[in-house]
């Protein structure tokens, strides 16, 4: 490993530059800017020019990342050709980025030949300034010797994808073999964590510590957001299941901004659920932050039995493995000072339905949410029952065949056992042998989902068996609680309009007076986001209360 990549490892690289015509674009005071970074504990630094370098060379023996812009035709190049990255060598630098985006560059020379020269004539390492994957990849294969997302955002296919983006820095890390240095709207400490705990070697900040007028702005608009109405405001919705974490920016009409999924890699336990509640956290809150967003506060949907009082996880099956007893309040905070409020993901569906108008006319319903396991919310006269320990709704787990398969609580016949995503695979897979055998769970589900909406016989067997036990359990749900109706969501059922019809008419033919009192059964219109606009109702609910 180059000495000068050990010496960056896990370390702050200070981006010290200014925007063209800014007051700070001058040698002399970005040089000033550089001696203060380096005394913070900046461990390297990143400058525009041969001049700036050379200036503050004579300051520092830490590494620099030099680059050139330059604006030909129009168009903004980083490093375009040899000649530029000749002179930031001579000044001092120690590593050269430069746009290596696979994209039609009009002007300046082929970004391949560029590095072959840099490494040839003038020995020193390239940073390829990057904006998707495909570029990372091609970037680590024409001699790249550090990838970064530099450019992530500023070309045409990555234009509309704002904010810091960890998965991108994780895929990159994996799939090019090179060290990955995070740049590009790390904007917060928690960012910086996130970046170093998604497998980025070291991070650059820079508008966030050396543009006075960018940090100036945001305290500009959070002192003029001041005093406006809690519920004019937006709220991070945050849903956490066993397969993935999903997040976004709710408003109080349940409008959904920047939603994204993370991966929550539930195999890895607590560590691996944390570091993707932390990567679709941070991604979602700079979203907002760019977009200009007031937050109010921060709605999370868990699965697993929640304690709404003290936001922590009371009990939780081998879906989400050593998640009982996680903090979400403590350990959200060393993210965003934002007031958070936790419910159970099943519990925070209902709720979207509710308060979001997505159930019109029903006051007395059940919500069941049908994925890695089945949840269950529960409405009467228009409020949500959580029960003295959380568990009310958890319909998932009642028994519907006597000494049946076994299920992750521990006993044995539960409804989950039955319909669940790895049942559904299992169910294909009595059909297809060894179907989807190399493929995740979460994959294997989806395409089997897919196969049954374009009417392959196989996946409609598969969902018509899930249909019969679902309706076992949702008879017995109509028997004891006698509800208006009962609302259908989850990522199985996406999607799949002939699976709720034949549940329905299976649910009648085996209710009690089943041909009296027809089951209401709808399909909920919340759609693979309702933990998410559910954790968001929540949220704004108690908002709302602490307001009054």
């Amino acid at each position: 490993m180059h000495s000068i990549l050990e010496s960056l490892q896990r370390r702050l690289i200070v981006s010290c530059q200014a925007y063209p015509n800014d007051p700070m674009e001058d040698t002399e005071t970005l040089r000033r800017v550089a001696r203060c970074a380096v005394l913070g504990g900046a461990s390297g630094l990143r400058l525009n020019s041969a001049e700036h370098v050379r200036a503050i060379r004579q300051d520092t023996n830490l590494p620099i990342i030099a680059i050139e812009k330059s604006f030909i035709g129009g168009q903004l190049r980083i490093t375009a050709d040899f000649a530029s990255a000749a002179a930031l060598a001579a000044a001092g630098a120690s590593i050269i980025a430069l746009d290596c985006t696979d994209r039609v560059h009009k002007h300046g020379e082929p970004w391949r030949e560029i590095v072959r020269r840099i490494h040839d004539e003038l020995g020193l390492l390239v940073m390829a300034d990057i904006a998707t994957l495909r570029d990372g990849i091609l970037a680590a294969e024409g001699g790249a010797d550090i990838v970064a997302p530099t450019l992530h955002g500023y070309t045409e296919e990555t234009k509309h994808s704002l904010g810091f983006h960890p998965e991108l820095v994780a895929a990159l890390a994996k799939e090019t073999g090179k060290p990955v240095i995070a740049e590009g709207n790390v904007s917060t400490p928690a960012l910086a964590r996130i970046a170093l705990d998604a497998g980025a070697w070291s991070v650059v900040v820079g508008s966030a510590i050396t543009r006075p007028g960018v940090i100036t702005e945001t305290f500009v608009k959070e002192i003029a957001s001041a005093g406006q109405s809690t519920l004019s405001g937006h709220v991070v919705g945050i849903d956490i299941g066993g397969t993935a974490v999903k997040a976004a920016v709710v408003s109080a009409d349940g409008g959904i901004q920047f939603a994204n999924d993370v991966p929550t890699e539930a195999s890895k336990g607590r560590e691996g659920i944390a570091r993707a509640l932390d990567a679709a956290l941070g991604k979602t809150i700079q979203a907002a932050a760019d977009a200009g967003l007031r937050l109010v506060g921060i709605g999370v949907a868990s699965a697993g039995v929640i304690d709404a009082k003290d936001g922590t996880v009371f009990a939780a099956t081998d879906n989400l493995p050593g998640w009982v007893g996680f903090d979400f309040r403590q350990y959200i905070r060393a993210t965003s000072p934002l007031p958070v409020f936790v419910e159970n993901d099943a519990q925070a569906a209902a709720l979207a339905d509710l308060q979001f108008g997505k159930v019109h006319g029903l006051s007395n319903f059940v919500a069941v949410t049908i994925g890695t396991g089945v949840g269950g919310g529960v409405i009467v006269n228009g409020g949500l029952i959580r029960g003295k320990y959380g568990f009310a709704g958890t319909i998932g787990h009642q028994t519907i065949r006597f000494d049946g398969r076994e299920c992750n609580c521990g006993r044995h016949g539960c409804l989950e056992a039955y319909v669940s995503t790895a049942a559904l695979i299992e169910e294909y897979r009595q059909l297809k042998p060894g179907a989807f055998a190399d493929q995740p769970a979460s994959t294997a589900a989806r395409e089997i989902g897919r196969l049954s909406a374009n009417g392959d016989a196989a996946a409609r067997q598969a969902y018509s068996r899930l249909a019969e036990y679902l309706a076992e359990g949702l008879a017995n749900v109509f028997n004891i609680l006698d509800p208006d109706g009962i609302v259908l969501s989850g990522g199985l059922i996406e999607g799949q309009s002939a699976f709720v019809a034949d549940v329905q008419q299976r649910v009648q033919s085996i209710l009690h007076f089943g041909g009296k009192r027809p089951p209401v059964i709808l399909h909920s219109q919340s759609g693979r986001y309702a933990g998410v606009l559910g954790a968001a109702a929540s949220a704004f609910h108690q908002l709302g209360e602490a307001s009054q």
